[in-house]
């Protein structure tokens, strides 16, 4: 029988060094650190490139609606003057002669105010007298005239109030009368103005 004996020191095990543990795990610490910066730069540019395309988006939505607005605008602005051009070409009842004969209708003491057209064929017109009397004294003229299909009057104001006795008293003193302004409604006959205007100007 064999008897095998090894005097050989017996070989110490190689145990890994503590230090080769502490620099591999700062090297896996470093590396995630490291990752997980990269990982949250990567999203912060997203989330940056996302709120600067919404808002492009938002800005070129406004432009947008901004010149939908404005061309809106002009195009109503441009339609009516088109309209008001359209209106002025067709009016058949030039306004230069029909004031002219408006005026020759007036009391000595009859002013015009204002004047405005109501359509193509009625006007209202203010008209400012020395009495309530030469307001209707006008009314009547009106009437009376071939020129006027009916006449009316829509409202009558003075220039002071009959409660005004303050004002009534300096007036007197002065010799003064009040004014009365008085608007009349006035609807000509278009083919007899427009045969009377033929007849002056064959």
């Amino acid at each position: 029988m064999l008897i095998d004996i090894n005097l050989l020191p017996a070989k110490k095990k190689k145990s890994v060094s503590l230090w080769v543990w502490l620099v591999t795990g700062l090297i896996l610490l470093a590396a995630a650190i490291t990752l997980f910066a990269g990982i949250q730069i990567k999203q912060g540019q997203v989330e940056r490139a996302e709120r600067e395309l919404s808002s492009q988006q938002q800005l070129r939505e406004a432009m947008e609606q901004a010149a939908s607005v404005t061309t809106g605008t002009e195009t109503t602005s441009a339609d009516q003057l088109r309209q008001a051009v359209q209106w002025s070409q067709v009016r058949r009842l030039p306004a230069s002669p029909i004031l002219k004969h408006l005026v020759s209708l007036l009391p000595e003491r009859g002013f015009f105010q204002s004047m405005s057209y109501v359509s193509e064929e009625t006007m209202n017109l203010t008209v400012q007298f020395d009495t309530s009397r030469q307001g209707a004294y006008y009314l009547a003229e009106l009437k009376a005239s071939d020129w006027v299909e009916n006449a009316s009057i829509l409202q009558m104001d003075t220039s002071v109030d009959e409660s005004e006795e303050e004002a009534k008293a300096i007036l007197e003193a002065a010799d003064a009368l009040p004014r009365y302004f008085v608007q009349f409604e006035i609807m000509f006959d278009e083919q007899v103005v427009l045969q009377k205007l033929e007849e002056q100007n064959p």
